[in-house]
């Protein structure tokens, strides 16, 4: 017991040495959709959401979560509007087994350790603004919008690759989120398991990053 709380000091100063960077800022208004607008629905099972995480010994960790549903409003030719749900629940981890931890993971990440998806169990993201903004990595516009996750909603902006046709849209993008401004944190007990579980949290990089890909019709 001694030897664990000996080791904490040593591990919070690793944590605040590897601190991600703030990722988010206040709440915008969300974009209402135009009544000449035409919204489309995603379609969950041709759309996907990647996750990455690391622990600070770099070791990587990645998996997928469903979205259970959305739209995109489109009006003459361009993106408008759009939301999307996400099931906290459908978290999976992609690079482990059962032997070797995979239902331990997602279990601990779906706790209340992490996500807390009893009594959250869905996260959505809002559009605020769609702005036109060509970037090197191929990227045709930066989006803005409000991300909730356990009921704390914060902007964020990121570039994006969008397409629209008639009947159809797609949308992409890749952005990164500092866990700890969702309070994606740790809350467990000063015992002699919850000290052990303290260090493993705290072992892990605060950044998670996000891999979007949406496919929407009517």
């Amino acid at each position: 017991m001694k030897k664990l709380l000996y080791v904490i000091p040593v591990v919070v100063l690793l944590s605040a040495c590897n601190q991600a960077p703030k990722t988010a800022e206040d709440a915008r208004d969300v974009k209402s959709a135009s009544t000449e607008a035409t919204v489309l629905k995603v379609d969950n099972s041709a759309s996907t959401l990647k996750w990455e995480g690391a622990k600070i010994t770099e070791t990587v960790h990645h998996g997928t979560i469903n979205i259970s549903e959305g739209t995109l409003s489109v009006n003459n030719g361009q993106l408008e509007a759009g939301s999307f749900t996400i099931d906290m629940n459908s978290i999976n981890c992609q690079d482990l087994t059962e032997d070797d931890g995979k239902l331990k993971l997602e279990g601990h990440l779906k706790s209340g350790d992490f996500f807390m998806t009893e009594t959250y169990p869905t996260a959505k993201f809002e559009i605020s603004s769609v702005a036109a903004a060509a970037g090197a990595d191929g990227s045709t516009h930066t989006v803005s919008g409000n991300l909730t996750i356990k009921n704390i909603t914060k902007g964020i902006s990121f570039p994006a690759t969008i397409a629209v046709s008639e009947n159809n849209a797609t949308a992409s993008a890749k952005f990164v989120i500092n866990r700890n401004e969702w309070d994606v944190v740790w809350g467990g007990s000063k015992t002699e398991q919850g000290i052990k579980d303290y260090l493993q949290n705290n072992l892990i990089k605060d950044e998670i990053a996000f891999d979007v890909n949406l496919k929407a019709a009517k």
